[in-house]
């Protein structure tokens, strides 16, 4: 999900009759997902695969834990645990989750909401915010989806509903092998107990597989918030899927069981509430589906990203009208012999900027002059929106994990883990049925910078490749491209022995270590290599060092106002253009006195001493083109009484500035006259005036 602030549109069951409501909620970005799923014969090695990145913010809880599989006695109860603000650090404390949790000093351990019985034997499995993997190698992968019916937590107020996604993949993960098993698992424990998302409400959406095969599972909660609705999709075995916090499961064929699973209260709840006529098939976005999170293009930019780099020939629209009705991109796609992905494939999709394309976050000058695609969120009160990228600037982690039922049991699955943003990061292989993970990954608190953690270090690199992006990401993603060469070779030869679990630890012990070692290391050489704007490259026995100046970029220069050098000075981006005297005169209706933003600066000169210069800016109620031919003729106007010639620079590409502040000098620089020049437009069109003024 993202930062922006938007509305969904939720139906909710009023007695007999169907009451709209509208819900307005704030998006947490902590469940901000892309996932991947590919059947067994859509990779070059015969695995199947899930993916997730946890594109949460700078509280995220980063760390991995093991928790080993146990015995319970009869009657046993198993806790049900919340979600603690969002996934933030500590995202659990307390004791059965793994040694990670024991509390700290002043730590207060978590509640649960409720409890299960518990089984006789629970199974291991690698856990983060979700269960990841586990030792029968069932995997998962997420992504919230917005949805038409919300509910809350049990111990909050009006609270109805015992089970989030989070604990319905943990207990999933220690119960059963197979992905079949847990969807109807997982869907059960929801009806029987009640599902709540998070943002007050949402669905989400699961990858789920195991060696053989792997789902797409859909769910929200019920109109009464006290059970579920959900469906899973069964991904053909060439196929891959593409999920981006949105359902993607459309018309449900009732008559093919293999492929489909769903509760029995998706057809009766969406026929009572009139989300679906009741002769086509369900569908089942089409019904229960709010559309897309945030803003426009917020998943369909992701999902059509996914789709073109894993399968190149098709060709799919990179913009639509609503992605929920329009129905631009298939549930999945099926994949020929020569298009089979390799796991080297997924790294890279999940390091998207879409490079290349006309949407290509590094180019524009919101990418600032070294190309950073980088967009940071702005104020909750600002409107507008950047571009979704798959890899962003806040992702905690990312794993893409492989299971396959050709390799010996010992090594069937693989967990890929990257920490902070995949796109500046490594991906390590770690293994469940080594047990615990290297130290450098379970360790990692957002408000303390920790060098014993990968999630610091790579995320210390990440920020640092902020002051030179175009020329710092080539360094970064060589270093990453050599450890994860070396990660495929040391897990090939695991692959290829009868390893012990404590051998296969040590290997991936040392292999974690030494990227932790490296990264650091390579953070340390950027700055010394790329300190105050130049490149600096040392000479061999001990000489002296070669520093050359970067520099900016020619384009940038063009339009950040260097051309004009010091004969046209202006305040910095933001700060007022100079005072023009403050008088006003409004056609049509009220002045306004906002402060406008710097943008442009002309002259107009002539022999005779007399010059006007020529401010324009920003103001912060917006643009209009009206007030481009009233700038163009009141400065043709003055430029004929003066006798004068009209020269001009500025920024091309902004748009036409509200507000043009003109002053006329003297080279004295005693002021003559003051003229502003302007007009006021609301957003939606509702009130549109025209002012002049003019003070001597």
């Amino acid at each position: 999900m993202g930062y922006e602030d938007t509305c969904r549109l939720n139906s909710i069951m009023s007695g007999v009759g169907l009451k709209l409501v509208l819900v307005c909620t704030w998006l947490s970005p902590a469940a901000a997902c892309s996932s991947y799923a590919a059947g067994r014969l859509a990779t070059t090695d015969g695995s199947v695969m899930v993916s997730h990145s946890q594109d949460g913010a700078g509280a995220t809880d980063p760390r991995l834990t093991f928790v080993p599989a146990a015995d319970h006695p009869p009657g046993s109860q198993r806790n049900i645990w919340p979600t603690i603000d969002d996934e933030n650090w500590p995202r659990f404390v307390g004791s059965g989750r793994g040694s990670i949790y024991a509390p700290l000093p002043g730590q207060n351990l978590t509640e649960p909401l409720g409890t299960i019985p518990q089984v006789a034997h629970t199974l291991a499995f690698y856990d983060s915010a979700y269960a990841v993997q586990n030792e029968c190698h069932l995997m998962f992968g997420e992504s919230t989806a917005s949805a038409t019916f919300p509910a809350v937590a049990l111990g909050e107020p009006g609270g109805t509903a015992l089970f989030n996604i989070n604990e319905l993949t943990r207990v999933a993960a220690e119960r059963v092998c197979s992905a079949r098993e847990a969807v109807k698992l997982m869907g059960a424990l929801a009806e029987a107990y009640g599902f709540y998302g998070p943002d007050g409400g949402a669905g989400e959406v699961l990858m789920v597989g195991d060696v053989e095969e792997v789902f797409v599972f859909n769910i929200l909660s019920d109109p009464t918030g006290k059970s579920a609705i959900w469906a899973a999709q069964r991904v053909a075995d060439d196929h891959v899927a593409v999920v981006a916090n949105m359902f993607s499961i459309r018309e449900i064929d009732a008559s093919d069981e293999h492929t489909f699973l769903y509760s029995g209260s998706a057809h009766a709840v969406a026929l009572e509430t009139g989300l679906w006529d009741g002769h086509a098939p369900l569908d089942f976005t089409g019904a229960f589906s709010s559309g897309e999170y945030g803003s426009k293009y917020y998943t369909g930019r992701r999902v059509w990203d996914g789709y073109r780099r894993m399968k190149p020939s098709l060709s799919l629209p990179p913009e639509y009208g609503s992605l929920k009705h329009d129905r631009p991109y298939p549930f999945s796609v099926p994949l020929a012999e020569g298009e089979k992905l390799s796991v080297q494939a997924w790294f890279a999709a999940h390091r998207s900027h879409y490079e290349g394309t006309a949407y290509d976050m590094t180019r524009g000058l919101a990418a600032g002059p070294f190309g950073t695609p980088d967009r940071y969120a702005a104020s909750s009160s600002s409107s507008g929106a950047w571009e979704r990228s798959v890899a962003i600037y806040r992702t905690a982690f990312t794993w893409v994990i492989q299971a396959s039922a050709g390799l010996p049991e010992h090594a069937r699955g693989t967990v890929w883990w990257a920490p902070a943003d995949s796109s500046k990061s490594v991906f390590v292989p770690l293994t469940v049925s080594s047990g615990d993970p290297p130290e450098p990954y379970t360790r990692g608190n957002p408000a303390v910078l920790d060098r014993a953690s990968a999630y610091w270090a790579h995320r210390y690199v990440q920020n640092l490749a902020q002051i030179n992006y175009r020329a710092m990401i080539v360094d970064i993603e060589a270093a990453s491209a050599a450890w994860e060469r070396r990660g495929m070779e040391r897990i090939a030869r695991l692959r290829r022995s009868a390893s012990t679990a404590e051998a296969a630890r040590a290997l991936l012990a040392t292999h974690a270590a030494e990227v932790l070692a490296a990264t650091w290391q390579l953070a340390d050489d950027l700055m010394v290599k790329y300190a105050d704007g130049g490149l600096t490259v040392g000479q061999k026995d001990y000489g002296v060092p070669s520093s050359t100046a970067l520099g900016y970029p020619e384009s940038w220069l063009d339009v950040a106002g260097f051309r004009e050098g010091l004969q046209f000075p202006m305040p910095p981006y933001g700060e007022s253009p100079p005072d023009v005297g403050g008088a006003s005169a409004v056609l049509g209706g009220a002045s306004t006195t906002a402060t406008p933003t710097l943008l442009f600066s002309a002259r107009l000169g002539s022999s005779d001493g007399v010059q006007l210069v020529v401010s324009w800016a920003q103001h912060p109620l917006g643009l209009v083109v009206a007030a481009r031919t009233l700038t163009i003729l009141v400065l043709l106007l003055i430029a004929s009484v003066l006798g004068v010639s009209l020269q001009t620079t500025g920024c091309e590409g902004r748009g036409w500035p509200l507000v043009r502040d003109a002053t006329i000098a003297s080279t004295g620089g005693a002021s003559l006259a003051s003229v502003v020049v302007g007009a006021q437009h609301e957003q939606q069109g509702q009130d549109e005036r025209e002012y002049v003024s003019m003070s001597m």
